[in-house]
């Protein structure tokens, strides 16, 4: 048995014809029904049953399919790892989450430096709450968060290394036409009990809402979300008003969002926030990593302004 019977055995399951896996396998047809005969008679099993509608597993086929589809793994994660192994500094990973909208100036600063600095530096990168992110550095599942705080001692951040990029307000952002565009004075409670809100997920957001109704009374919520595309719409759409900071509108991948108006709300709210890395001091992060973040941070920095 090699890897070689496995992986035509996969691959023939995949397209139940054996003209069209030798096609695939880029060998003739004979050499794939040799290969799969002599695989079954060394499993002693009959993997295949061949009829005039194609080349199906049998029962006994599909219960060891899996097994076939392991070993295949394993040695595609054993041979990565060990090209990992030999070659670690051209061999990198970088995990970095941000809080909603902030996408543009991670994916823009790997793409305009990937040939340069980072070709051999897998990055992922992925949007979550404020808790996730938290969570995830404290227990170093990645190398950093970008998140947005008013209170840098904030207890849920205890112990992690918060560093600052930017200041940013939190403001409320509205269709053009809403009628909060028209007044012209500082918006009131009773102009916000008026409004439909959308709210992204976000810890802040939530508290802040949460105490706008301990004064106004129930309002109506018509939806929560992470992307910056669907807010957009149903602010568009559905007339809602939705809290953000005027940095996620600039550094949002949506180009929409400059289209919004933007409502100061400081005199109801603290409405400073700090925009920066939250990293882990007991995590040592690569030196790609690093520079990532730095460069990352200029950019923001850039946007920001």
């Amino acid at each position: 048995m090699n890897f070689d019977q496995l992986l035509y055995a996969e691959v023939l399951a995949q397209h139940n014809s054996m003209q069209k896996a030798a096609d695939v396998l880029h060998i003739s047809k004979s050499g794939l029904s040799i290969a799969i005969h002599q695989l079954e008679n060394e499993l002693e099993v009959t993997l295949f049953d061949k009829s005039s509608s194609g080349t199906k597993l049998t029962s006994e086929g599909r219960q060891l399919l899996s097994s076939i589809s392991d070993i295949l793994r394993f040695k595609n994660n054993l041979e990565k790892t060990a090209t990992i192994v030999a070659n670690p500094q051209k061999h990198q990973k970088v995990s970095i989450h941000y809080m909603n909208t902030m996408l543009k100036p991670f994916i823009s600063t790997f793409i305009d430096n990937y040939v340069a600095k980072f070709e051999n530096v897998q990055v992922n990168i992925s949007c979550h709450e404020f808790e996730s992110i938290v969570r995830r550095v404290r227990s170093q599942e990645i190398d950093a968060g970008f998140i947005a705080i008013n209170n840098i001692n904030d207890e849920s951040i205890e112990n992690l290394d918060f560093t600052p990029v930017c200041d940013s307000k939190l403001v409320l952002f509205c269709a053009p036409d809403n009628p909060l565009n028209a007044l012209n004075r500082p918006i009131s409670l009773t102009d916000l009990k008026k409004q439909k809100f959308s709210l992204f997920n976000d810890k802040f957001h939530d508290e802040i809402f949460e105490r706008l109704q301990f004064q106004c009374g129930p309002l109506s919520l018509v939806l929560r979300v992470d992307d910056a595309w669907a807010m957009n719409q149903a602010i568009f759409n559905l007339n809602t008003v939705c809290f953000g900071r005027i940095v996620q509108g600039n550094l949002s991948s949506n180009t929409d969002f400059s289209k919004l108006k933007i409502i100061d709300i400081g005199h109801i709210f603290d409405d400073d926030f700090k925009l920066g890395w939250l990293t882990n001091p007991n995590y040592m992060i690569s030196e790609k990593a690093q520079e990532l973040l730095r460069d990352i941070t200029a950019e923001v920095k850039k946007d920001a302004q």
